[in-house]
């Protein structure tokens, strides 16, 4: 964390560290909502933070107030103040305002043909009998029920048969059985009404999203998303890798941050649809190759050094109970293969739900954020990369940037004569911020008019009480202070188009070089996965000249696919092997190595409108 700056987590904001102010009063000061009932007298304890770096010596009665968890960096915002630069992760029960998270997932038609299946069986009920007898007769009913030959091998412990005998009586005979399509048996209840659930996760760098399923119909219970907890310890995926490579325990840490996340998530989709943990069967989890090797404790060092080769690139499964304490003792994890060091399972989990494998016109694949990864789709090839596009598309390293949430603007229109700015903000509040959405709706409006040039600074010719000279250079006015909700003017500086125009870059010269080695001057289709690409305006992207070879028409947002291809793979086998054969067949491009890609890179960062070619 560099010396002068707080960091915010999980809404992204960076602050400049003023030793006067406590935590609390400089969050309020630029737009992060932390509850303070008390008024920041420390007598709520609602304030409470979990901080990172040198801070203000903790007081007496905030110890007594805090107990245990001083011991673990928490502080009360308003009794703290920074001594240098600081990371504050703000826990959900300290939060004035929720992320928004993206949940929805492109709507598909999808086979069910689940690995976990129920089945009923009815026991006769005559003389007692032998455990071992009672086994034969469970066996031959399942094969009577799966309409298997005798000579199929199912795998029954003597754990399930005990007490089987009082299940049957107590039932009149019926018993559910609940097995894997292998012919492993994971429980025998009473009765004909086991439910059966399963769990897909989408293991995002910044939000997890966990979907509970019932896989005797396919239907979605409950639907339940947080922020990951891991931004609190680095916000990008190099920065945890980095962390992992200097403090070996942090590896554990890490990981066991995210499994205590998607259990509570799964505890919660449980409670929401009125039905018991224990009933989660399996669950599928998809995320980047990074989330993939540290939610399995795997080395992630070598992603972040030539060659970049993941430890394992194949579908993994662990047992579900360290991270679903209340599973039966079969019940798995499965994690869908991934491609490259970074282009992951989540990557996979996209193409599998667009059916990208199968498209019948050149389509493109994008899925935005910090890391970009780009699949170009033909009928007979799919190639793939990833580009490092940092964090401006989530609002990172932006002077007033902020993840999607109430308070931040997602959409600018500028008039062309009175450069006067009219803002969209998310929850209708007064501005707090921009999201990635927000700035390059903004950011192409101004390269419209030409406040902004082509190469990617403000033009002074356009002087005026919106376009004027800050502190740190030429900045453009969104807000003035009287109308925002942190009491400061909202600008955007040269610095953040800075950010934008690196970040775009990534992503034009990505694409452009996928383009070229497909011998390819263009595609059909465009389809934008992932939150950025759901909230962002193809018009507006095509403004800054973002995605090369591509008609504005062309372009769909298609959601969370990368959790809609989870659920593919839960509740279809066949899906599940299909995400095999795409992982295999996928081929990768590899950028940082690439002879002609710091020469494409320089010819990407114009900002100039692209033409309708």
């Amino acid at each position: 964390m560099p010396e002068d700056i707080i960091l915010f987590q999980p809404m992204g904001r960076r602050v400049v560290v003023d030793k006067k102010h406590s935590l609390l009063t400089m969050a309020e000061q630029n737009g992060v909502g932390i509850e303070a009932t008390c008024g920041g007298k420390g007598l709520c304890g609602s304030c409470k933070v979990q901080v990172q770096g040198k801070v203000s010596p903790l007081g007496k009665a905030e110890a007594d107030y805090l107990g245990p968890d001083a011991d673990k960096g928490y502080r009360l915002a308003c009794q703290t103040k920074a001594l240098e630069g600081v990371n504050v992760w703000v826990p959900e029960n300290s939060r004035l305002h929720q992320q928004v998270i993206l949940t929805t997932g492109y709507e598909h038609e999808m086979n069910f043909d689940p690995e976990i299946c129920v089945w009923e069986l009815s026991i006769p009920l005559d003389e007692p009998e032998q455990t071992d007898q009672m086994r034969e007769r469970i066996l031959a009913q399942l094969n009577l029920a799966a309409q298997l030959g005798s000579d199929f091998q199912w795998n029954l412990s003597s754990a399930l048969l005990q007490g089987v005998n009082e299940k049957i009586n107590r039932s009149d005979g019926k018993l559910s059985v609940v097995t894997t399509m292998s012919g492993l048996c994971l429980e025998i209840s009473t009765g004909w009404d086991t439910k059966c659930l399963g769990l897909a996760v989408d293991l995002g760098t910044t939000t997890i999203v966990a979907y509970l399923v019932d896989l005797e119909t396919g239907r979605v219970l409950s639907v339940k998303a947080e922020m990951n907890p891991q931004v609190s310890q680095g916000e990008d995926v190099i920065s945890r890798i980095a962390l992992c490579r200097d403090r070996p325990d942090r590896l554990e840490k890490l990981a066991g941050s995210v499994h205590q996340c998607i259990n509570a998530l799964a505890q919660d989709a449980c409670m929401e649809a009125g039905v018991h943990p224990g009933h989660i069967f399996e669950t599928v989890l998809v995320g980047n190759t990074a989330m993939h090797h540290i939610f399995l404790q795997l080395d992630p060092c070598g992603l972040a050094q030539a060659p970049y080769t993941p430890v394992t690139s194949d579908s993994v499964e662990i047992s579900a109970r360290p991270i679903l304490p209340e599973s039966v003792p079969g019940a798995q994890i499965h994690v869908l293969p991934v491609k490259a060091g970074f282009v992951g399972a989540d990557t996979v989990a996209v193409v599998l739900a667009l059916d990208a494998d199968q498209v019948t016109e050149p389509t493109l694949v994008l899925d935005l954020g910090t890391n970009g990864e780009i699949v170009l789709a033909t009928p007979e090839k799919l190639l793939c990369c990833s580009c490092a596009a940092g964090p401006a598309f989530e609002g990172g390293h932006i002077k007033w940037g902020l993840r999607g949430a109430p308070g931040a603007v997602d959409q600018v229109s500028v008039s062309a004569d009175s450069l006067v700015p009219e803002l969209r903000v998310i929850g209708d509040g007064a501005a707090l911020g921009i999201c990635g959405s927000g700035l390059v709706s903004l950011v192409s409006e101004l390269v419209k008019i030409g406040v902004v040039t082509p190469s990617g600074g403000f033009d002074p010719a356009w002087r005026c009480q919106h376009l004027r000279e800050g502190t740190d250079g030429w900045e453009y006015l969104l807000a003035k202070k009287e109308n925002t909700g942190t009491g400061q003017d909202l600008v955007l500086t040269h610095q953040d188009l800075s950010h934008l125009q690196l970040a775009k870059a990534a992503i034009h010269a990505g694409i452009s070089l996928l383009l070229a080695e497909l011998g390819l001057p263009r595609v059909e289709k465009v389809l934008l996965a992932g939150a950025f690409g759901n909230y962002l305006d193809p018009v507006a992207a095509c403004g800054i000249n973002m995605f090369p070879g591509v008609s504005v028409e062309n372009i769909t947002s298609v959601g969370n696919a990368a959790g809609a291809g989870a659920l593919s793979a839960l509740i279809s086998r066949s899906q599940r092997k299909r995400a095999q054969t795409i992982a295999r067949r996928m081929d990768y491009l590899e950028l940082a190595t690439h002879p002609k890609f710091n020469e494409t890179f320089v010819t990407s960062m114009a900002f100039s409108e692209r033409g309708d070619d």
